[in-house]
C-alpha cells in the first residue's frame, strides 16, 4: 500500500468488505472490517499480508490514519483465493462460507458460494459433471451419529434449482461422508441397485466428489440429491401457501405427505403411531412467513397413519379390500422391503431414515380415488452391507434382518414392526418371493457396478485415506479390514453371499 512519502511512519489497515447475504440473515449491512496493521516505511510504503485468505471474492483496500475524518484510502481491489486440488479425475466441490466461518453446527445456517467442477458421469443414472461457479448457497451440517465423527457431512441449499452432475434440477443437496463405510462406495452401491426397483417411485442419484471446505481439503465425499418434494423427486402434490385454507378441507388435506419414521423426533412435527413408533413429518415444513403446515393437516395424517397402524394389526389386516392394503401401497412396501434386506441397512426396522410418502386422493368420474401411502426413497446406507456387525445378524449376509420378530436388533422402535406384521400375511410374503425373482437378474449385476465405480475413485480414495486413518474404530461391532482394496473385496464378497442367500430362500 503507496501513500507515499506523507504517510511514512504511520499506522495502515488492511481491510475487507463484508457480503451482505440473501439467502442467511448473518449480513445486513455491508462493513470494512480490519483484517491486518502494518506501519508505512519511510517512503509511505506499508506491506500487509493475509496468510489464509478468502476463497470468496471480496473487496479489499488499505487504509491509513483511520481515526481521521478524511483518512487516505487506496484504491479496492477484487480478490478471491485461488483453488486447490488433488487431481484425482474426480469432480471437485469447494464450498466457501462467505466470510470463513467454520460450519460446525446442524442448527445454524451460514451463506456462501457452491462451486464444482467437471468431472465424470455419476455411479447412477447422472450423465456427469458440468463446471458450475460461484452459486449462492447456505450450508449447515447435518446426519446425526455421523455428525459426531470427525469427518463431517453437510447440508447445501442453493438460492436457485441448478442440475447438479446431470441429476435434475433441484435447490437441496447433500454431501455425504462415507466416513464410517470405508469402502465409500455403500451408499453410491445401494442407490444403483433401488434404482433397479420401479415400485419406488424414486431413488436419489449420487455423485463421488472430491470436497474443500473454505480451502482445506476435507476427503472424498458422495454429492446427493436430498429427500425432497419435486417433479422427478417425491412427485405429490404440494400443500403450499395456506392462506386461503384450502389446504384444511379435502380433496388437500389428503395429500402430500413426506413421513420418516424416526424415532429421534427430529422433524418439525412427530407423532406417535399406535405401539409402532414416531413419524415425523418432513414436509410441509414449518415456513417462517407463516404459510406452512396447519394443525389441522398435522391431526389429518396422523390419524391417517394411526388408521393404518391399527388396521394392520386387527384381525382381518389380510383383507384384500379393507385391510392394509386400503392404506399402504403393496408394490411400494414389497420393494422398499427387498431393498433394506438385501443390504441389511442398520436402520430400516423404522427406526430412522425409513421414509414414505402420503398421496393425495383424486376425484376421477365423480368418484374418490384415495391416495396411499408409500414407502421410500430409500436413504442413508453408511451402516449397511457387513461394515459392522450389530446384534441380531445384522452385519452377516445369511438370516433374515426385517423379516422376522428379532428381540435382539437394536435399531427398532418396537418388538413387532410393521415388516415383520406384513409377513403374516402369506399373499404379501408371495408377492415378495415373486418380486424377488424378477429383480435377482438384475441384482447379479452389482457386482460389476462396484468394481466399475472402485476403479473410478482409486486416486480419490488414495488420497482421502491419506488425510483419513482407514484404520481406525469408531465402534467395537466395526468391520475393519485394514486397507482400502481389503474393503472394496469385502463388499462384494459379501453382497454377492448375500444375493446368494436369498436366491436360495426366494429363488
Amino acid at each position: 500500500a503507496d501513500f507515499a512519502a506523507a504517510g511514512a511512519g504511520r499506522s495502515v489497515q488492511f481491510q475487507k468488505r463484508t457480503i451482505v447475504t440473501t439467502v442467511t440473515t448473518e449480513v445486513t449491512t455491508a462493513t470494512w472490517v480490519s483484517i491486518g496493521t502494518a506501519t508505512a516505511n519511510s517512503s509511505g510504503v506499508a506491506t500487509l499480508t493475509v496468510s489464509n485468505p478468502l476463497e470468496v471474492s471480496h473487496l479489499y483496500r488499505a487504509v491509513i490514519n483511520v481515526t481521521s475524518a478524511t483518512p487516505g484510502v487506496t484504491n479496492l481491489v477484487t480478490y478471491a483465493a485461488p483453488r486447490a486440488t488433488k487431481g484425482t479425475g474426480l469432480a471437485t466441490v469447494y464450498v466457501d462460507t462467505n466470510e470463513g466461518a467454520t460450519v460446525n453446527s446442524k442448527d445454524i445456517d451460514w451463506e456462501g458460494r457452491f462451486t464444482i467442477t467437471a468431472g465424470p458421469p455419476a455411479g447412477t443414472s447422472a450423465t456427469g459433471c458440468t463446471a458450475q461457479t460461484d452459486l449462492v448457497m447456505k450450508i449447515s451440517g447435518r446426519g446425526n451419529y455421523t455428525w459426531t465423527l470427525d469427518k463431517k457431512p453437510y447440508k447445501i441449499g442453493l438460492d436457485k434449482k441448478k442440475n447438479l452432475c446431470g441429476m435434475g434440477e433441484a435447490k437441496k443437496w447433500a454431501l455425504i461422508a462415507n466416513h464410517y463405510d470405508r469402502s465409500l462406495l455403500r451408499n453410491t452401491v445401494a442407490m444403483k441397485i433401488a434404482q433397479g426397483f420401479d415400485g419406488l417411485a424414486y431413488t436419489p442419484d449420487s455423485v463421488p466428489v472430491d470436497v474443500y471446505v473454505n480451502g482445506s481439503y476435507q476427503g472424498q465425499y458422495t454429492l446427493m440429491e436430498r429427500v425432497n418434494v419435486g417433479t422427478s423427486r417425491v412427485e405429490i402434490d404440494e400443500l403450499k401457501d395456506n392462506q386461503t385454507g384450502l389446504n384444511n378441507t379435502a380433496p388437500n388435506i389428503t395429500g402430500g405427505y413426506l413421513l420418516e419414521w424416526d424415532f429421534r423426533q427430529g422433524a418439525d412435527h412427530n407423532f406417535q403411531v399406535g405401539g409402532s413408533g414416531w413419524v415425523g413429518i418432513a414436509e410441509p415444513e414449518n415456513e417462517v412467513d407463516g404459510s406452512g403446515i396447519t394443525s389441522a393437516q398435522i391431526n389429518w395424517i396422523s390419524n391417517y397413519v394411526n388408521q393404518a397402524d391399527t388396521t394392520l394389526f386387527s384381525s382381518n389386516f389380510a383383507d384384500p379390500t379393507n385391510g392394509w392394503r386400503k392404506y399402504i401401497d403393496e408394490k411400494s412396501v414389497v420393494d422398499f422391503y427387498l431393498m433394506q434386506e438385501l443390504t441389511k441397512n442398520l436402520d430400516a426396522n423404522l427406526y430412522t431414515s425409513v421414509y414414505m410418502y402420503k398421496t393425495r386422493d383424486k376425484v376421477v368420474n365423480g368418484v374418490t380415488v384415495p391416495g396411499k401411502l408409500f414407502f421410500g426413497p430409500v436413504w442413508d446406507f453408511d451402516t449397511s452391507m457387513g461394515d459392522a456387525l450389530y446384534p441380531g445378524n445384522q452385519g452377516t449376509p445369511t438370516g433374515w434382518y426385517l423379516r422376522n420378530v428379532n428381540n435382539n436388533i437394536e435399531a427398532k422402535q418396537t418388538s413387532e414392526t410393521w415388516f415383520n406384521r406384513l409377513f403374516a400375511d402369506p399373499t404379501f410374503a408371495k408377492a415378495v418371493s415373486d418380486r424377488w425373482k424378477q429383480m435377482y437378474p438384475k441384482l447379479v449385476t452389482s457386482d460389476a457396478f462396484i468394481a466399475q465405480q472402485s476403479t473410478v475413485i482409486t486416486a480419490s480414495a488414495t488420497a482421502n485415506f491419506q488425510l483419513w486413518n482407514i484404520n481406525e474404530r469408531l465402534e467395537t461391532v466395526q468391520v475393519i479390514k485394514g486397507s482400502w482394496p481389503a474393503e472394496v473385496s469385502s463388499l462384494r464378497t459379501w453382497l454377492q453371499q448375500r444375493i446368494a442367500y436369498m436366491q436360495g430362500q426366494l429363488g
